[in-house]
């Protein structure tokens, strides 16, 4: 299914209509890299929409295929059965590079010939970012010679490992540019995500650099001398990172309607009456609902996670997979509803990752009106900036006591940003503390979290704890939930064909990659062939 020709421009919202762009990734008729008109007060915000839109929780947006992958979400399209091919990720593949790196990639070059070192700074953070993310999901991808235009139309597949090892340099580059005593105009206008406060792109810049390190510590060889990860990540751990959640790195979005400014994904699930996504059994029974990793209790996340439309608790005939008012489609599911019409009684993404509706316990049928959609894309959160130290502290440093505080500070900071977001929704906050005998609070999930961390006596089982916090933490942004899945194995997801989930099956294996867009391989005589998603790995996932 083709959706980036018929949607991007409403997922763009205005964005790129005075910006210079490319229909394909191979088929460019003038060079982008020499616009005749495109200002960088222009061009730094097209590329900041269009990484929303290619990375986001949306139809044409990374996050929602890998989401499903991870059984944060499930799907009835082939991404939903484990079984992507060449033509799965093709809108992602080409707004990524066509949209969004194309036009980043201008303000770096724009912006060192006008010597505005903070736009080129800020691109350069902004690149190893999203290339960073293309590798972690597709592995050798274009890096070195793409973006070329009619100068090289046939680029070669950059090794993995190399473009890791490149882009650590990058965001070195990008922290020297924004360090140096440049204002340009029109930069706190034109940045729609830190508005120009350089500082906290240079906190982004080193917290990625942490996020890098930590991700390939299983195969560091490659990137670095491996004896030298442990210097290297006590290093940027001794520099200052992102500090609380107002340095969340995070596209905003806002309730305007003309032009269209809203969640994507609110718009999917909300404004659109078909709806796009279905919520993953795994997820809300396994992880969310009350069971011993929860203390017993139900996650107090979960009304503002999730939306159940159902009123009651009654059976549904209708329904592929129920328990009380939840009512979604197993992941593989061969039963009689599997394609069932269910979009005006299933369970919806709710306030939290997309700023739909908060779950009030009445349900109803979920519309335009159900929410405001005015939930920013996350990316890099602070939040997931302490559980990736936690993991780094445990792991490379063998640290356990200081992973434990990261651990502490990282769900303090996923729960700050639930009741931020339900503050500007004007919905109930989760409470901080009340009575042992009551729901779920604060205080009271954290330290049933702390304690089972402290009665673990393995490092695995330390170390099972932190990622099932970082899974909960980070629904609506999946590429680093499926890049953590495949390094750690956590948390450990129910694949079909299990005892909880009947009338499931697998029909090929676990997807361990994306595949390629097929057209450009087709069309590119340097390309590699079509990868194996089954068998063929990233280079830092050795499991």
């Amino acid at each position: 299914m083709n959706l980036r020709k018929g949607t991007a421009a409403v997922a763009l919202l205005s964005l790129l209509a005075a910006t210079p762009g490319c229909k394909d990734f191979y088929d460019i008729n003038v060079d982008p890299l020499n616009p005749t008109a495109a200002r960088l007060q222009e061009i730094l915000p097209a590329t900041q929409g269009s990484m929303s839109v290619y990375l986001g929780l949306s139809a044409l947006g990374l996050s929602q295929a890998t989401s499903t992958l991870v059984n944060q979400l499930a799907s009835t399209r082939d991404v939903g059965s484990y079984t992507p091919d060449g033509s799965s990720f093709g809108n992602q593949w080409a707004g990524l590079y066509s949209d969004c790196l194309i036009n980043n990639e201008q303000v770096i070059k724009q912006g060192t010939a006008s010597q505005s070192w903070d736009y080129v700074g800020i691109a350069q953070i902004q690149k190893a970012f999203v290339y960073s993310q293309m590798v972690d999901v597709w592995g050798d991808i274009p890096y070195s010679e793409a973006l070329l235009g009619s100068a090289n139309r046939a680029p070669k597949f950059d090794k993995d490992s190399e473009i890791y090892k490149d882009l650590l340099t990058v965001i070195d580059a990008g922290l020297e540019n924004l360090a140096k005593p440049v204002t340009s105009t029109g930069l706190d206008k034109a940045d729609l995500i830190y508005k120009g406060n350089k500082v906290k792109w240079a906190r982004l810049g080193r917290t990625l650099k942490l996020k890098l390190y930590n991700q390939i510590r299983l195969n560091p060889g490659p990137v670095l001398d491996a004896a030298s990860l442990s210097t290297k990540v006590t290093e940027v751990l001794g520099q200052e990172l992102m500090l609380d959640n107002t340095d969340d790195y995070e596209f905003k979005y806002n309730s305007s309607v003309t032009p269209e400014n809203r969640n994507l994904g609110y718009i999917a699930d909300y404004v659109t009456a078909s709806r796009e996504n279905l919520i993953g059994r795994f997820f809300y029974v396994d992880m969310m609902l009350a069971n011993a990793d929860n203390g017993g209790k139900p996650d107090p996340r979960l009304a503002y996670y999730f939306y159940n439309q159902a009123t009651s608790t009654a059976a549904n005939p209708l329904a592929d997979f129920q328990l009380g008012r939840f009512i979604t489609v197993l992941v593989g599911s061969f039963g009689p509803n599997q394609s069932q019409a269910n979009s005006t009684f299933r369970t919806l993404p709710g306030l939290y990752p997309v700023g739909g509706k908060y779950d009030n316990g009445t349900g109803g049928i979920a519309d335009v009106n159900s929410g405001k959609g005015i939930v920013a894309q996350r990316f890099l959160t602070y939040a997931s900036r302490r559980f990736t130290e936690a993991e780094a502290r445990l792991m490379i440093l063998n640290n356990p006591t200081a992973a434990r505080t990261a651990l502490d500070l990282g769900m303090k900071a996923a729960f700050a940003k639930v009741n931020e977001i339900a503050t500007t929704d004007g919905s109930p906050l989760i409470p901080a503390t009340g009575p042992a005998s009551g729901p779920q609070t604060i205080e009271g999930y954290i330290t049933a979290v702390l304690a089972r961390y402290d009665a673990e006596a393995s490092v695995a089982g330390k170390l099972r704890i932190i990622m099932q916090e970082k899974y909960k933490a980070g629904f609506g942004f999946g590429e680093d939930i499926y890049t953590d899945y495949r390094r750690t194995g956590y948390p450990a997801i129910t694949l079909p064909g299990s005892p909880k989930e009947p009338n499931t099956r697998l029909t090929g294996d676990y997807p361990i990659r994306l595949p390629y867009r097929q057209d450009d391989l087709t069309s590119n005589p340097n390309a590699p062939a079509q990868a194996n998603v089954y068998t063929d790995r990233i280079f830092w996932d050795v499991n």
